[in-house]
């Protein structure tokens, strides 16, 4: 054991110190060698959980009553069925705001003791990390599993639906226009993750990042159930690393202070709306880099700027020390008419005033993308996929098919000027076999130039592409496309997806990254290829494994 104990209240015996550490790319998409001293060797390995650090609360609640009735006794399955690794001086650290955590403890209030039949929906969005990239087993060592397989443990009569909706390499902008491809309308709690996503922005005021996060938030917190909440935070690309000239950077690889990251102008987000902020940063900087403790160094709980399973396991101990709080909270300070108040308050006003994201739906696939059909002549909405892997859309298979589209292209209520144009992305199948071309119009309401598709590829794949209309400001943009008399398949096949319009005016530098006109859009936990996994009462459905797929940026 370690010199420094931690001892947690009276009568707990002294406990080990145990930490945490993230370590996430800012912009990265390859691998960096933080250095050899360390990155060359076997990272299951080198990064895997350390259970003989683990505690748990033990007795520690054991002589707290409320109404006659311990505390432990309350709370068992809360309290009793999980042993941390991170210590408690570093947990309280990680939980960098707190606040009066209205939605939170309501949430926490119906999940102990639900008052009638109820579903609840937990979700989390995020890059790669959350994803559960460079853990050993998906679903069983990444965090929001550890969280998952908890929550369903811990509230027994509440029928708990947990879903991981994250989309690896992918920043904010993005989950702005798409958020419902990840997260159900009917959600009670939301964890975000995207600071390695979203880069870096120095500024203090205006800050880039900070605008768009806002813009999220009010998209999740407007949602129908008026959802908790809360930010994970994560290093930037270089934090969870060793200064230049230090024998564990010999190559002089890239170094951020703990200053060098968004979260800390962030923090004034969770401080505006009253969201919880975890700092995964903040919660093992102190173990890792001034005291280095073996077992909570970067290099124990990262494998490059990702944690391994050690850092997924700290990453849990942080959420789930959030909502044991909160639900000690409420034996403490009942949840009362002021909370009832708050949670329910509608949203103020944006902290940047203006920063407001469109009204209108943005991002539509699947089944919502039938809601812009307003006419559909030769094309059939058909699943050519199976029912637990469906791939949904618009088929049309003969010359002169046409379906109508009704968008909502108005910019103006977020800035954009009149004469701004807006980007459109069709998201079409291309294929090998069958495959015609069509062409894309704007019929009425607003106008672009015409393009022309062709779905029929030579390589043996078949993939959802996106073709890029640029269309005027319009609140009913009517588009058409319509299947031609033109093929080099030998057949006229055409199949419609989906579309996405862009938040902004102008041109979109999130769909570029993803490939952007004319191009596949790869996005796999969004394209159909692979389904999110949700995890309930019954296991877990759905997810892919991603041990083939280790080098995928953040």
């Amino acid at each position: 054991m370690f010199a420094d104990c931690l001892a947690i209240m009276r009568r707990q015996p002294c406990l080990p110190r145990l930490g945490l550490a993230l370590l996430i790319g800012l912009f990265a998409t390859r691998i960096h060698s933080l250095s050899e001293s360390w990155m060359g060797q076997n990272w299951v390995q080198r990064t895997k959980a350390r259970p003989e650090l683990e505690w748990d609360w033990g007795h520690t609640w054991s002589t707290v009553e409320v109404d006659r009735q311990p505390v432990s006794q309350l709370l068992q399955g809360v309290l009793g069925s999980y042993r941390f690794t991170l210590p408690r001086s570093q947990l309280q650290r990680g939980t960098a705001y707190v606040g009066a955590s209205s939605r939170l403890r309501r949430l926490m209030r119906d999940m102990i003791l639900p008052r009638e039949q109820k579903d609840f929906k937990v979700a989390v969005i995020g890059g790669s990390i959350s994803f559960g990239q460079y853990t050993s087993k998906l679903g069983e060592t990444d965090w929001f599993s550890i969280l998952s397989k908890w929550l369903i443990a811990a509230f027994p009569r509440a029928n708990v639906t947990i879903r991981n909706g994250c989309t690896p390499g992918i920043p904010t902008p993005y989950m702005i226009m798409c958020l419902e491809l990840s997260v159900d309308p009917d959600v009670d709690l939301v964890f975000m993750e995207y600071t390695l996503n979203d880069g870096m922005d120095g500024g203090l005021f205006g800050n880039r990042v900070v605008m768009d996060t806002e813009r999220l938030l009010r998209r999740i917190l407007a949602l129908p159930h008026q959802p908790a909440v809360v930010m994970m935070h994560v290093p930037l690309h270089g934090m969870a690393s060793y200064p230049s000239g230090h024998p564990k950077n010999p190559n002089n690889d890239i170094y951020l202070n703990f200053y060098q990251t968004t979260e800390d102008a962030q923090g004034a987000l969770a401080q505006y709306y009253d969201v919880q902020y975890l700092s995964l940063r903040t919660a093992l900087y102190r173990l890792a880099a001034h005291k280095d403790i073996p077992g909570f160094r970067w290099e124990d709980l990262f494998v490059d700027h990702h944690p391994g399973d050690a850092g997924h396991k700290v990453m849990a101990d942080l959420a789930i020390h959030l909502l044991q709080r909160t639900a000690l909270g409420l034996l403490m300070e009942p949840f009362g008419q002021q909370d009832a108040e708050a949670a329910a308050e509608p949203l103020p006003p944006p902290m940047y005033p203006g920063n407001f994201p469109p009204t209108s739906p943005m991002c539509l696939v699947g089944e919502p993308f039938k809601s812009l059909v307003v006419m559909a002549e030769g094309f059939e909405y058909i699943n050519e996929g199976t029912p637990t892997k469906p791939k949904f859309g618009y088929v049309a298979l003969r010359p002169g098919s046409r379906l109508q589209l009704r968008l909502d292209t108005d910019r103006s209520a977020v800035g954009a000027k009149p004469d701004e144009s807006v980007n459109v992305y069709l998201h079409h199948l291309r294929s090998y076999a069958h495959m015609g071309t069509a062409t894309v119009s704007c019929m009425s309401g607003c106008s672009c130039p015409m393009i022309e598709i062709n779905a029929h590829i030579s390589e043996r794949v078949s993939q959802v592409y996106m073709s890029m209309l640029v269309a005027s400001q319009s609140r009913e943009c009517v588009l058409e496309v319509q299947v031609l008399d033109k093929t080099s398949s030998g057949e006229n096949k055409f199949k419609v997806t989906g579309i996405v319009v862009s938040e902004r005016a102008g041109r979109s530098d999130v769909m570029e990254r993803l490939g952007g006109d004319n191009a596949a859009f790869g996005l796999r936990q969004h394209n159909g290829d692979t389904t999110q996994m949700v995890w309930t009462k019954d296991g877990i459905k759905g997810g892919e494994d991603t041990t083939k797929r280790r080098r995928r940026g953040g």
